[in-house]
């Protein structure tokens, strides 16, 4: 398996765009969108909440007006913007160094607790700012990522935890979500770090709080497998676990 990583500055832009008034990359950021807003509202209505649209075919998004896209050319030249996708590009600079360093090491470990070989594919890997908080799946070779470094390797163990969503894209479900972080919040991390414990890191808690039952309850049976080499991978133990968690 290997990862591509990439700029699409439309796609950097528009993440941006549509975190509003929430999040801000650097201060000043927040009044410019808005002013945008206010001068072409139906515009900005076309592209909110949709900023993948650069990363997919054009052909399939014809509600996308011929004005949108020439605004949308216009504003990734403005300054702010210019600096938006500077940033940018030095967060993507560490990352892949981050990913040279420990991703060979990382992918090793996951194949050791999931006990399947990863397929043999290059991965996209789409970076935004990492003050914006993102991580997402969009299909079985594309992935997108950007957040601030909450603790030692951070981004490569999400990459992984986003790695093992195209590993499960046919099986989604919260079983399998909870599965992943056992498998790389949790487990890989440990590994990765060579200590911490289970769900907590530092000040941070790890995973998703809705999932947190789901993998209280099927520990034990994690444990086991994790312990019990060879004699079951992972898709075998999530097909188990639906009989354990409904």
């Amino acid at each position: 398996m290997k990862l591509k990583f990439l700029i699409d500055k439309e796609y950097i832009f528009l993440h941006a765009f549509n975190r509003g008034q929430r999040e801000e990359p650097f201060k000043g950021w927040g009044n410019f969108t808005m002013k945008i807003w206010d001068k072409h509202p139906q515009e900005c209505y076309l592209l909110a909440g949709f900023s993948e649209w650069p990363l997919i075919k054009r052909d399939n998004l014809k509600n996308l007006s011929i004005k949108a896209q020439k605004l949308l050319n216009q504003w990734l030249k403005a300054p702010q913007v210019k600096r938006l996708i500077r940033e940018t590009g030095k967060y993507q600079d560490w990352v892949e160094r981050e990913w040279k360093k420990v991703g060979d090491t990382a992918l090793n470990e996951l194949q050791k607790i999931t006990k399947i070989p990863l397929p043999q594919k290059t991965i996209s890997v789409y970076i935004t700012h990492p003050k914006l908080r993102n991580g997402v799946t969009l299909n079985q070779k594309t992935i997108v990522w950007g957040h601030p470094e909450d603790w030692k390797n951070y981004s490569v163990v999400y990459i992984c935890h986003e790695i093992m969503h195209t590993i499960f894209w046919e099986n989604k479900s919260k079983n399998s979500h909870a599965i992943i972080e056992l498998v790389t919040d949790n487990e890989l991390r440990i590994r990765l770090n060579k200590k911490g414990k289970y769900f907590k890191e530092k000040k941070f808690g790890i995973g998703h709080e809705h999932l947190r039952k789901i993998e209280q309850k099927i520990l034990p049976r994690w444990k086991d497998y994790l312990k019990n080499k060879g004699k079951k991978n992972i898709f075998e133990l999530e097909r188990e676990l639906r009989k354990i968690v409904k």
